[in-house]
């Protein structure tokens, strides 16, 4: 018998309106699971908030914002909140979260050596720096800082290829540029057979999926973004890139990479303890004498293991904050157990992290 063709037409219909109606409702369910409220011994009292807020804007704050289980709990800084700014270092970590798409989509290792990819430095003991030593700052290269951002630079990554090895990898802590900008070109020669770009790859893996379009990027004279520092982006942008740390690469309840791609992000190493894979980490806090340092304050002084394992960025915070760092006083601050995000802006002062985060957590 001939089934009518309304009748045929019908059943897909329904079909196709029930799968897109499914999975609409299982996101709904997960995100209110997902944004259970942390028991009030966790919660961050609006006192708190107040007095880390006056704090601050003494010390030239411009923006705070708090968000807790993904709710914003206190915004304060006006339409500053929705303008664009320089946020420096934090590049730093947003280069970290394109290599952690990229070992997820295969393309790296954290454990390969540089020279994989850069067949230029198989020649010398350059070959023996892995992806993950220039993630931590342990490489043994120069820092590169005076080079790389000079004045009207034509190409940085020439220059970062360029920079010698001064230290054994894996010995020394030594912040700088060259780390971040010698990855990135990593990244451009391993996008590069797909016709992709690092700027490109980190919006689509990272940035498109949050909502975030960069107002602009600092770029060398050749036109190639700077890995090291270099996004302008609003403080709510911080806020969306922090949330996205404190997921483990979710963007609200959609996974937009692997959590695992997150795995090492958060351990310091040998020679700094105190930093992760494009963090600054708060591990110590609870060790016995762990002592609070300025971050920025530390930058381009000699310091031991010893003396990183004796510091912290706050040792009355959980010692599962970490940091991402612009100078400045720029900072977004995460704590996976109090399911926090907290980010602060500001222009020069004076401004202590251990000042403001022990007004948060006294």
């Amino acid at each position: 018998m001939t089934v009518p063709m309304e009748v045929r037409t019908s059943r897909p219909r329904r079909t196709s309106a029930f799968r897109f109606l499914l999975p609409l409702a299982c996101m709904l369910v997960c995100g209110s699971l997902l944004a259970v409220a942390p028991p009030p011994d966790k919660r961050l009292s609006p006192a708190r908030i107040a007095e880390a807020e006056a704090y601050s804007r003494s010390a030239g704050g411009s923006t705070l914002i708090v968000m807790q289980a993904g709710a914003v709990l206190h915004e304060s800084g006006g339409t500053a909140l929705a303008e664009p700014i320089w946020t420096m270092s934090i590049a730093k970590s947003l280069t970290a979260m394109a290599i952690f798409a990229a070992r997820a989509d295969g393309l790296l290792t954290l454990d390969e050596p540089a020279s994989k990819t850069l067949g230029e430095w198989k020649k010398d003991g350059r070959k023996a720096v892995t992806i993950r030593q220039l993630l931590n700052h342990t490489s043994g290269l120069a820092d590169g800082y005076n080079a790389i951002y000079a004045r009207g630079v034509k190409d940085k990554a020439r220059l970062a290829l360029g920079l010698r090895l001064v230290d054994t990898p894996g010995a020394r802590f030594d912040y700088g540029p060259g780390n971040y900008e010698v990855l990135g070109e990593i990244l451009r020669r391993k996008l590069a057979p797909g016709g992709r770009t690092p700027l490109g790859y980190l919006r689509a893996k990272v940035l498109t999926p949050l909502g975030i379009t960069p107002a602009d990027w600092r770029k060398d004279g050749s036109g190639n973004p700077f890995q090291s520092a270099g996004a302008k982006l609003t403080p709510r942008d911080l806020a969306k890139i922090g949330e996205f740390v404190r997921t483990r690469g979710r963007a609200w309840i959609v996974p937009v990479i692997p959590q695992s791609a997150f795995d090492g992000a958060f351990t310091g190493s040998s020679a700094n303890s105190m930093y992760g894979l494009g963090f600054w980490l708060n591990a110590n806090a609870r060790e016995t004498g762990a002592s609070p340092l300025s971050i920025e304050g530390t930058l381009g002084q000699e310091r031991s293991p010893a003396a990183w394992r004796r510091s912290c960025i706050s040792p009355v915070a959980p010692p599962d904050l970490v940091a991402m760092v612009g100078s400045g006083g720029i900072r977004v601050y995460v704590v996976p157990s109090r399911k926090l995000v907290i980010v602060r802006t500001g222009q020069g002062g004076s401004f202590s992290d251990a000042t403001f985060l022990g007004r948060l957590f006294r």
